[in-house]
């Protein structure tokens, strides 16, 4: 796979940003040869379904990766959860679909996919990421559902670090043209089985699998749906 740094991209690096997304997508209307965006804080980082994504310097890893490679790209949500993949080889963690970061029922971080449009006006997948990794403790709201690298598996670890390490393992990964090439190894992760969703329809439905488009395959009161949007409910 074609990482955002393959043609000479460089990576930009900011303190303190509302949100890394907000960034990349003035970058690609910009016409600037950023394909990393790495900031030490964010305080108004976006989650999948609008949630929000605060990270605190130290405690967090928050980035956002342009891949112009793939502009118009017919599946861009492949890009996405090849992403994934390469941030759970790194951390030795397990995936929930599409592509949250976990160690069995707790989330340990997730990875939101964007469309974004350039100077040329393409759309270019552009990947935020955001990873708990040094805290230790959260919130109560969020404590049940919630660890981070360190809870998990002990240690204090370098956010740059991390970051530079997914970046470097995209490069080992097959092209993500279709959902066969990334599902050989999206199985040796996959937590996704048994999972609740809710649909867009606002039904509640069992996870049993990832289908051939990669497309969730639930149950909705026994009946199997294939669905590509659905929201991972905490219960």
């Amino acid at each position: 796979m074609r990482s955002p740094t393959t043609n000479g991209e460089i990576w930009t690096e900011i303190d303190t940003v509302a949100t890394t997304q907000a960034v990349a997508a003035k970058c690609l209307l910009d016409g600037s040869h950023i394909g990393v965006v790495y900031a030490h804080q964010q305080s108004a980082g976006k989650g999948r379904m609008g949630r929000t994504w605060i990270s605190q310097q130290g405690d967090s890893l928050t980035f956002s990766l342009i891949f112009r490679a793939y502009s118009d790209h017919p599946k861009p949500y492949l890009v996405g959860m090849a992403v994934a993949l390469a941030a759970a080889g790194v951390l030795h963690c397990q995936l929930r679909w599409p592509n949250d970061l976990v160690f069995g029922p707790l989330k340990v971080g997730g990875i939101l996919t964007e469309l974004l449009p350039d100077a040329q006006g393409r759309l270019v997948p552009v990947v935020g990421i955001g990873i708990n990794l040094n805290q230790q403790g959260f919130p109560s709201e969020i404590a049940p559902i919630a660890t981070s690298l360190s809870m998990a598996r002990g240690g204090n670890y370098d956010p740059q670090l991390i970051a530079h390490r997914i970046v470097e393992r995209l490069a080992t990964l097959p092209e993500p043209a279709n959902w066969s090439d990334l599902a050989p190894i999206w199985s040796i992760f996959d937590f996704t089985p048994g999972k609740r969703y809710k649909l867009p329809s606002g039904e509640e439905a069992v996870a049993l699998g990832i289908g051939s488009e990669g497309q969730l395959l639930c149950s909705v009161d026994g009946e199997s749906r294939a669905v590509l949007a659905a929201e991972a409910l905490f219960a």
